[in-house]
């Protein structure tokens, strides 16, 4: 296993800027999530690193090497696909054992190296099987199984669960966490699915626009987003951003306007703002609170709820507030009207404040 460092690595499609001065480096054993919305980068940045496209500019570095204009095959990786890219005539045994075939390796290693990996994917009674007869979990441990064999310094995995129903890709994201506790690997993962990247990943690496947001451990994004868009990306349901405007400044306080709210009082803010300065107030939906509880200072937001999703655990119930979306996340034993005036109440510091620029303004 080995260390990977791309430094300042940029990919341009004549015009088109699809990845921008990217500077990462994912440590030996580590587990990262490259997330985002589609078209963000996160496989061309993944292809990259494969070296199954060139860079335009920068360098990657795996462990000591200097990869960056080696060829695919020299650069000691295993690339996990989306659509398995398994051969339909080929046994399972055959479809793992493949790259091992093609270095000429033993027949016995060969053997060795596939009945191990086959157990290892939990697939020792299917090896004579062909893909057809595979469910699709099955089918993608076949395609994990055949990088085990390689035994690469590095994983690459894009969007494997994706084409997996809602409760086996439940069951492989355990499945992948566990294997990559088993090897100890370095592994790189691919998702536009934000509670992937939350549940798998060591760290979490957003990108937007070809262009890395923010990197850190899940829940230090989902505490301390340094920007609109990841607030609004990391967490489900997404985080309420609302208008405001600061009204008044008293030493640490500051007083913002918020229409159809009122008045939101906020200390402990580092940046220096100026009354009249426009800003967006984040309040993620599982901070508010149907009845005020705690000594902390409270907000009270008035919304008129417009649906309700009774999920058992939980209760989602879906407003507006002066057009903006408003979301609220309540136990599931909560009732609640549709139409029916709602006062919720949410801890003024667990509101995160954002400047005009997207920009998260810290707290001392």
């Amino acid at each position: 296993m080995a260390r990977l460092e791309l430094s300042n690595v940029s990919k341009s499609y004549g015009a088109f800027d699809a990845i921008t001065d990217v500077s990462l480096a994912i440590e030996d054993g580590e587990f990262a999530v490259f997330v985002g919305p589609s078209g963000c980068g996160k496989s061309t940045l993944l292809r990259l690193i494969a070296g199954l496209d060139p860079i335009s500019d920068g360098a990657i570095r795996i462990g000591a090497d200097d990869v960056t204009r080696r060829p695919a095959g020299t650069r000691s990786v295993a690339m996990v696909f989306q659509s398995y890219a398994l051969y339909p005539h080929m046994s399972v045994y055959d479809n793992i054992a493949f790259p091992l075939q093609m270095e000429r390796r033993s027949k016995g290693d060969i053997r060795q190296q596939v009945e191990k990996a086959a157990g290892t994917v939990q697939l020792s009674t299917r090896l004579k099987d062909k893909p057809s007869k595979l469910s699709g979990g099955q089918r993608q441990r076949v395609a994990i199984a055949r990088a085990i064999v390689r035994k690469p310094k590095i994983f690459l995995m894009d969007e494997p669960l994706s084409n997996l129903d809602a409760a086996l890709r439940i069951e492989m994201r355990t499945e992948l966490t566990q294997l990559h506790k088993e090897l100890g690997a370095t592994m790189v993962y691919v998702t536009h699915d934000q509670l992937e990247a939350m549940t798998m990943a060591d760290r979490i690496v957003v990108l937007n626009g070809g262009r890395v947001e923010q990197v850190g451990r899940p829940m230090d994004l989902y505490h301390n987003p340094v920007n609109r868009f990841v607030a609004g990306f990391i967490g489900s349901p997404p985080m309420n951003m609302l208008r405001g405007k600061v009204k008044a400044i008293e030493s640490e306080y500051y007083s913002f306007e918020a229409p159809g709210i009122g008045t939101i009082v906020i200390d402990g803010l580092a940046k220096r703002l100026k009354i009249g300065e426009e800003v967006v107030l984040g309040i993620r939906p599982e901070f508010l609170a149907p009845h005020p509880a705690g000594s902390e200072p409270l907000v009270k937001i008035g919304a008129v709820p417009r649906s309700v999703e009774r999920l058992g655990a939980q209760t989602i119930v879906h407003s507006a507030i002066e057009g903006q979306n408003f979301t609220c996340v309540f136990a599931g034993d909560q009732v609640v009207e549709p139409g029916r005036e709602l006062n919720v109440y949410c801890d003024a510091a667990n509101i995160h404040v954002f400047d005009a620029a997207g920009i998260t303004v810290s707290r001392n």
